[in-house]
């Protein structure tokens, strides 16, 4: 009965997205799985409860027989991003029908992987100011995709400072290419170009 009436609390929740989004981001996360069985969502939940804070964490909730399922994103042990909806055309997301059964769902706790990116070796070319931009740009990507992940507000403001950020980059990289008379600028020049264009 806990389980029905915290499941029915969380899915009721007003944090709403939508299911295919979120399911993207999910895909495009690296994540490792904490638990996964049917049932015992309060389990699940005090596992979450006991997170570091600056740990994220996919909670996804599939129901077979209903089609329909659940992701809940949550940072720390804070729920800060929630979609419902069926898996098949036409399969209606009904939050008591769903909660009722939970007790019958497949409930997976994931892990995200921190950083998303992570600045190595292997990227640096020995040359201080190229691969510091390089690394400031890694950072902006782990700060707009943990953004997308929370659902927060700062997306387009983080998009647009990495966009910046990659552009100076480009014209940086073009300059010294012109100057160093670099083989291969040309293909380089026509790479930053399509970018430029998208």
């Amino acid at each position: 009965m806990w389980d029905y009436e915290e499941c029915l609390k969380i899915v009721a929740h007003d944090v709403r997205n939508d299911i295919n989004s979120l399911q993207k981001l999910l895909d495009i996360s690296e994540v490792s799985i904490v638990d996964r069985g049917k049932g015992n969502f309060s389990r699940v939940l005090s596992i979450v409860s006991m997170t570091d804070p600056d740990d994220y964490h996919y909670l996804e909730i599939f129901n077979e027989k209903l089609k329909t399922r659940c992701i809940l994103v949550f940072e720390g042990s804070k729920l800060v991003r929630i979609a419902c909806g069926g898996v098949e055309p036409g399969a209606v997301f009904n939050p008591q029908e769903f909660c009722r059964s939970i007790a019958e769902s497949e409930i997976t706790l994931l892990k995200v992987v921190l950083p998303f990116f992570q600045w190595r070796e292997d990227m640096i070319h020995g040359f201080e100011p190229l691969d510091a931009q390089h690394e400031r740009i890694l950072c902006k990507w782990n700060e707009l995709i943990k953004e997308l992940i929370r659902g927060g507000k700062r997306v387009a403001v983080i998009l647009e400072n990495l966009v910046n950020e990659v552009l100076e980059n480009m014209n940086f990289e073009e300059e010294l290419m012109r100057k160093y008379k670099y083989p291969k600028a040309k293909q380089h020049f026509k790479d930053h170009e399509d970018f430029r264009n998208l």
